[in-house]
């Protein structure tokens, strides 16, 4: 096992520390924004020049080191044991573990993603004091979930893939969602909304005042016809190199009052493990928000 000493001296964490910019002042000038950025631990994975899975201790670290203090764990990760589970799944000592690693890097979860809504997702929610659990429910179980949430007290928030998936079309979530109670609100992905010919801008517009979070992403191109073979080539990017309007959209948010994450998710795997990207999706955070 990797001890903390041997970690500090690994190229990933000295690849996030080098791109650090001089004062990491970023958490408490989004915070009086009302706006925070947060990494969903999907995007930190995988190392493909060590052809090996990054740990969720290893991505606290290199988010920690972007100036990023807020997580939205992804539904199933690669633990410090090196065993890939979910995190629902987790047993006490694990979960203690869990804990510690948040707290020895002043890293604060707020959200838990990709879950259907079910009973055992909100009770880690509770357990850990998270804002929102995230996901994509089967329509059916959209009033159900949205009670759920309001029981718990813990936001549920609506997800969307690219076309041909269950949430595709804002227009149509909107249609879906009018029975259900307000503690169920939306976790826009622009990029995938890009991915599906759709303006995401637009969306956002059209989710305000009913936003939880938001996956902001930038891509190396647009696909106006939704076609399934352009989605899969368009890479994310660095937000604000792309075609995806982040800073519109970040500007959009910061009008309309919004309150919640802005979350770095990557679906594209970089050779670093998209260490830089992170690093430079944070300054571009700053530079915008702050």
């Amino acid at each position: 096992m990797t001890t903390r000493r041997q970690f500090l001296q690994t190229g990933l964490f000295a690849a996030a520390a080098a791109t650090l910019p001089g004062k990491m002042l970023f958490s408490q000038t989004a915070k009086k924004a009302a706006i925070t950025i947060a990494l969903q631990t999907w995007t930190l994975r995988q190392l493909p020049t060590e052809n090996r899975p990054i740990s969720f201790e290893e991505a606290v670290k290199i988010m920690r080191a972007a100036g990023i203090d807020e997580v939205e764990i992804a539904g199933g990760n690669t633990w410090w044991s090196g065993e890939r589970k979910r995190s629902v799944d987790l047993n006490a000592d694990e979960k203690k573990r869990l804990r510690e690693v948040l707290e020895e890097n002043n890293v604060r979860a707020v959200g838990l993603g990709g879950s259907p809504g079910r009973p055992l997702d909100f009770e880690f929610a509770k357990e850990f004091g998270l804002q929102f659990v995230q996901g994509e429910p089967e329509y059916k179980d959209l009033v159900e979930v949205s009670k759920r949430a309001a029981e718990y007290g813990i936001r549920y928030s609506l997800h969307n893939h690219p076309k041909a998936s269950r949430y595709w079309d804002y227009r149509e979530t909107l249609k879906r969602v009018q029975d259900c109670d307000p503690a169920l609100g939306f976790c826009p992905d622009t990029g995938h909304f890009l991915r599906s010919g759709i303006d995401p801008l637009e969306v956002v517009r059209a989710f305000k005042g009913r936003m939880v979070s938001i996956h902001l992403k930038d891509l190396d191109g647009a696909n106006p016809e939704a076609d399934p073979d352009v989605q899969k080539k368009l890479r994310d990017v660095a937000w604000g190199t792309g075609q995806g309007q982040a800073e519109a959209i970040l500007r959009e948010l910061i009008d309309q009052g919004f309150v919640g994450p802005v979350v770095i998710e990557y679906d594209h795997i970089y050779p670093d493990g998209n260490v830089a990207q992170v690093n430079q999706c944070a300054e571009f955070f700053r530079k915008v928000v702050g």
